[in-house]
C-alpha cells in the first residue's frame, strides 16, 4: 500500500520541498559554478528515488529510517549552500574548499541511504531498480575537484560551447568510436573533401529545434535533464551534437543520425566525392546500416529519463514550488507529449489531471496557458479524453474558461478546442449539458448518428434544464425531437417523449412548439392510436406535452385530433378523454387529461361541450369518484375541474356526491394544523362552498355529519394564527365561511334555523366582517348576514323576567344597592319585532 497518505506524507513533502530549494539555490552560486550545478544534478536525480520510496506499493520496513536519514542529510546540504549565499561575508576560497568537502561526505551519505532501500520497494520494476542503485554507487564515489582562482573564473553558462547546453559527465563509451581512422595523405584529396562547417551549423540549428525536449527543459528544472541517468558520448550525433533517434553507421564505422548523413550524402554530387564529414575519409559506398544496439539503448536511456522527468514534474507541481519551477514542468511534459506519443497515457497515469485542472485558475498566466496546451495535447488521445472529463471539476471549469473571453482569449480558444476534443465521449457530453454547455449535446443529436441521436435524447430527458435552457432546446432541437417522436423505433420515440415533456413544461416554448405543429401530433398519438398497438406510456407522454403547450394559453379550437378533421374541442374529442379516464388506470394520464379539460373550460365553445357530455353521460360519476383517488395530485386536479363545473352543473354534482360513499364528509377532511394545510383540502372547502348553495340535500347531509363544529373550530384557529401560516389558509377560510352561508340560504328547514340559534351564527359572521382582511370572507359574511335577517323575527328571543323568589325579599331594595343604575344589564329589545337581540347589533 502508498504510503503516501500515512504520516510519512509530510516528510516526503518537506524533503522533496528542501531538494527543490536546493536547486534553485545552486544556479545562483558563481563561485565553483560548475561542482555546484553537479551537486544540483545529482540531488535532482535522487528526487525520482525518493518519489518511487514514496509511492510503493510495497513499502519497506526501515522507510522511516531511510527518509529520516535522507532529510537529515538533505538539510545539511541546504546549510551549506546557504553559507555560499552571505552577502554580508563572502566566502573565501578555504572556507569554499571545505564546504565542497563537506557537501562530498553529505552526498555520499545520501548514496548510502539509498542503497538501504530493498528490491521489494520497485514492484518488479528491474529498469528501477538498476538506476536507483547505479546512482547509489555513483552518489558514493563522487568527487569534488576545487579550481582556482576562483575569482577570475567565468560564469559557467558563458564556458559552454554554443552547440552544447551542458558538460556531459566523463562516461566510458558503450560503443566506442576509433579516433585514429587513417584519412589519405593525398593534397589533392583533402583539397576536393567537401568543407562540412556550413553543413555542420546548419544541421546543427535544425536539432536543436527538433530536440527542445532536450535543450529546454534545462532552462529550470535545472541544468540537470542528463544527468537523470548519465549520458553516453556514443548517443550524440558527431554533426548535431544531439542524442540519436535513428543511429545508423556508414561504410567506415561512424555512427550519425540517420536524417543529418542523409541530408550529407545529397550534397555530393558524385560517387567519388562522398567522405565521411567527420574524419574526411573517402567512401565507397552510401549504405547506412541500422545500430540496432545502440539505437536500443537510446531508446531505454529515454524511457526511464522520461518516467523520472514526469515523476519529477509530478512532484514540482504537487508540492507547489516556484511558478518558474511549475511552468517548466509544464512544459516538460507537454514536450515529452509532442516528441512521444505513446507517452500521453503513461503520463495521465503517473500525472494527477486534478492538479492540472487547477493550475488553469491560476493568478499567472503563463502557468494557465502551459497547462491548457499541455491539456490540449492529453486531450487528442482517444483514450485520455474520458479520463480528463472525469476528473472533478475539469469540464466545469473548461466551460467557465471558455466563456471567459474578456478576461483571456487565449484561454478561451484552448478550452474550446479541449472540451471539441472531449466531445467524443458521451459522459463528458453529459456533463458539459449538466453544467449549462448544451452545444455539443444539441449538435450531436441533430447531426449525429441513430444511436448518437437516441443517446442524446435520452440524455436531454433526464436532465433537469432551467428555463432558459429550456427555450434554448426547444428554438434548436424541437423539430429534430418531433421527428423522433413520429419514428417506429420504440426506444427512439420513449426517449423523445422525455424531452419534448420537460421542453413543454416552460410555458413560454408553446408558440415555438406550436409552430413545429406538435400539437397535431400528440393530439392523433392520443385519439388515433389504440393502446394494443402503441405503450400505454406513448398515451401517457403525448397527453402531458398537450396539456402543458395548452396551458401555455395557445389557440387550441383549430387542433385536429384525426385525419377526419375532428378538433379538439369537438365532441368526439371530448367523449374520448372522459372515456379514458374511465378506463384508465395510470394516474399520470389521468391527471393530464383533467389538465386537458381544465384548459378547454377557458374557450365558451369548449366548456359548453364539456357540460353537455357531463350532464349526458355518466362523466360526472366518473369525476367525483376520482376525488378519493389517493393519488394527491389527481384530486387536487379533478377538484379543480368541478369547481370550475359546479355552476354549470352542480345540481347533477351534488346528487352524485352525495351517492357517493365518503361524501360528502370525506370533503371535509381537516387538517392537523393551520400551517399544515394542503391545496387537496382548501379546494375540497371551495367546491362545497360553490356548490348549488339551496340544494337542501347536500345541506342536510353536511348537517347530519355534524360538520359546523368542526368549520367554527378552523375558523378560529386560522383567524388566531392568521392566513400566513399556509399558503392555502386563506383560500380554504373563503371555503369554511362558503359552506356556513350555504345553512343561511335554507333556514326554512327548522334543523338549519335551530342549527344558526346553537351557533349563533349571527356572531360569527359578524365578527368575520370586522375582523378579516379577505374581501371575499367579508362579502360571504355579509351574505350569511343578510340571509339571517331575512329570518330575524324566527332567530330572536323574547326578554326572559326572572322572578323573584323568596329569598330575595330580604335583600336590600335595588336603589339601594351599591350597584348603580348605569352599570346594571338591562335587555335590549328589538323595536319592530320586540324581541330580544345581542348588543351592539
Amino acid at each position: 500500500m502508498s504510503i503516501k497518505n500515512t504520516s510519512f506524507a509530510s516528510v516526503f513533502e518537506s524533503l522533496l520541498a528542501d531538494i527543490s530549494s536546493i536547486i534553485e539555490s545552486v544556479e545562483c552560486i558563481q563561485a565553483e559554478q560548475e561542482n555546484f550545478v553537479e551537486l544540483g544534478c545529482y540531488l535532482y536525480r535522487v528526487f525520482p528515488a525518493i518519489m518511487e520510496l514514496q509511492f510503493s506499493e510495497n513499502p519497506p520496513k526501515n522507510t522511516k529510517v531511510i527518509v529520516e536519514s535522507l532529510s537529515m542529510n538533505v538539510n545539511l546540504v541546504k546549510d551549506l549552500v546557504g553559507e555560499c549565499h552571505k552577502e554580508n561575508h563572502p566566502v573565501s576560497d578555504a572556507e569554499l574548499a571545505k564546504i565542497l568537502a563537506k557537501l562530498v561526505r553529505v552526498i555520499k551519505d545520501i548514496g548510502e541511504c539509498l542503497c538501504l532501500i530493498p528490491s521489494t520497494t520497485f514492484g518488479g520494476q528491474k529498469y528501477v531498480e538498476t538506476a536507483v542503485w547505479s546512482l547509489s554507487d555513483e552518489l558514493q564515489n563522487v568527487h569534488f575537484e576545487f579550481k582556482q582562482p576562483i575569482e577570475s573564473q567565468m560564469s559557467y553558462a558563458m564556458q559552454i560551447p554554443s552547440s552544447q547546453m551542458l558538460p556531459l559527465p566523463e562516461e566510458s563509451d558503450l560503443y566506442p568510436v576509433d579516433d585514429e581512422v587513417l584519412v589519405p595523405t593525398e593534397s589533392s584529396q583533402v583539397l576536393s573533401m567537401p568543407c562540412p562547417v556550413d553543413f555542420i551549423k546548419s544541421t546543427n540549428q535544425r536539432s536543436q529545434e527538433q530536440h527542445e525536449n532536450v535543450d529546454k527543459s534545462l532552462v529550470t528544472l535545472p541544468h540537470v535533464a542528463h544527468y537523470i541517468e548519465p549520458l553516453y558520448n556514443t548517443f550524440f550525433c558527431p554533426l548535431t551534437k544531439q542524442v540519436m533517434d535513428d543511429p545508423v553507421t556508414i561504410e567506415n564505422g561512424v555512427t550519425y543520425e540517420r536524417k543529418v548523413i542523409t541530408e550529407w550524402f545529397e550534397t555530393s554530387s558524385h560517387q567519388d566525392n562522398i567522405v565521411c564529414p567527420t574524419t574526411g575519409m573517402k567512401l565507397k559506398s552510401r549504405v547506412l546500416s541500422v545500430n540496432v544496439a545502440l539505437k536500443t539503448t537510446i531508446e531505454e536511456w529515454k524511457e526511464r529519463t522520461e518516467v523520472a522527468r514526469i515523476k519529477a514534474a509530478r512532484t514540482a507541481l504537487s508540492l507547489a514550488c516556484s511558478d518558474s519551477m511549475i511552468l517548466e514542468a509544464i512544459r516538460d511534459l507537454q514536450r515529452i507529449c509532442k516528441r512521444r506519443r505513446n507517452k500521453k497515457e503513461m503520463i495521465a497515469n503517473i500525472m494527477d489531471i486534478s492538479a492540472m485542472i487547477e493550475l488553469m485558475s491560476s493568478s499567472h498566466q503563463q502557468i494557465r496557458h502551459a497547462s491548457l496546451l499541455f491539456l490540449v495535447e492529453l486531450s487528442r488521445s482517444q483514450a485520455l479524453g474520458e479520463k480528463i472529463g472525469s476528473a472533478t471539476g475539469a469540464i466545469l471549469m473548461l466551460i467557465r474558461v471558455k466563456f471567459n473571453h474578456h478576461v483571456d482569449s487565449f484561454a478561451a480558444e484552448k478550452a474550446d478546442e479541449i472540451l471539441k476534443n472531449l466531445e467524443r465521449f458521451p459522459d463528458n457530453i453529459k456533463q458539459m449539458a449538466e453544467n449549462g454547455f448544451l452545444d455539443p449535446l444539441l449538435n450531436h443529436l441533430t447531426e449525429g448518428s441513430e444511436e448518437v441521436q437516441m443517446e442524446m435524447t435520452s440524455f436531454l430527458g433526464e436532465l433537469i434544464l432551467s428555463n432558459d435552457s429550456k427555450v434554448y432546446v426547444a428554438e434548436k432541437a424541437s423539430t429534430s425531437i418531433i421527428k423522433m417522436v413520429q419514428s417506429g423505433n420504440t426506444i427512439f420515440r420513449n426517449a423523445a417523449f422525455k424531452a419534448l415533456s420537460q421542453i413543454s413544461s416552460h410555458h413560454p416554448n408553446g408558440k415555438i412548439l406550436l409552430e413545429t405543429g406538435i400539437l397535431n401530433i400528440m393530439a392523433e398519438m392520443m385519439f388515433t392510436r389504440r393502446i394494443y398497438d402503441e405503450l400505454m406510456d406513448s398515451k401517457k407522454e403525448a397527453a402531458a406535452i398537450l396539456a402543458n403547450v395548452l396551458e401555455s394559453g395557445v389557440e387550441h379550437d383549430s387542433i385536429k385530433v384525426n385525419t377526419h378533421g375532428r378538433r379538439l374541442s369537438s365532441d368526439y374529442a371530448v367523449y374520448n378523454i372522459i372515456h379514458m379516464l374511465k378506463n384508465s388506470t395510470p394516474e399520470e394520464l389521468n391527471i393530464n387529461l383533467i389538465r386537458i379539460l381544465l384548459c378547454l373550460t377557458k374557450s365558451p365553445r369548449s366548456m359548453d361541450t364539456i357540460v353537455s357530455v357531463v350532464n349526458e353521460t355518466e362523466a360526472s360519476y366518473t369525476l367525483i369518484e376520482l376525488i378519493n383517488n389517493p393519488h394527491e395530485q389527481l384530486g387536487v386536479a379533478v377538484i379543480k375541474l368541478l369547481i370550475l363545473l359546479a355552476p354549470h352543473v352542480g345540481n347533477t354534482l351534488v346528487e352524485r356526491l352525495c351517492k357517493t360513499r365518503g361524501q360528502p364528509l370525506g370533503l371535509m377532511e381537516c387538517p392537523s394544523g393551520t400551517n399544515h394545510i394542503t391545496e387537496k383540502q382548501a379546494l375540497s372547502a371551495r367546491f362545497l362552498a360553490k356548490l348549488p348553495q339551496q340544494n337542501l340535500t347536500l345541506n342536510l347531509a353536511l348537517l347530519n355529519n355534524n360538520v359546523v363544529p368542526t368549520i367554527l373550530e378552523r375558523i378560529f384557529l386560522i383567524q388566531r394564527n392568521g392566513t400566513r401560516t399556509s399558503r392555502h389558509a386563506t383560500v380554504y377560510l373563503e371555503g369554511l365561511v362558503g359552506i356556513l352561508v350555504r345553512f343561511t340560504t335554507t333556514l326554512y328547514e327548522p334543523q338549519m334555523l335551530f342549527l344558526a340559534r346553537t351557533h349563533n351564527l349571527t356572531s360569527v359572521f359578524t365578527e368575520l366582517v370586522i375582523k378579516t382582511s379577505s374581501d371575499e370572507v367579508q362579502r360571504l359574511s355579509a351574505i350569511g348576514l343578510e340571509n339571517l335577517s331575512l329570518e330575524s323575527i324566527n332567530l330572536s328571543r323574547p326578554p326572559q323576567i326572572q322572578k323573584t323568589g323568596s329569598k330575595k325579599l330580604f335583600r336590600l331594595p335595588n336603589l339601594l344597592s351599591s350597584r348603580s343604575v348605569e352599570t346594571r344589564k338591562m335587555p335590549v329589545l328589538c323595536p319592530v319585532h320586540r324581541g330580544a337581540v345581542e348588543p351592539g347589533l
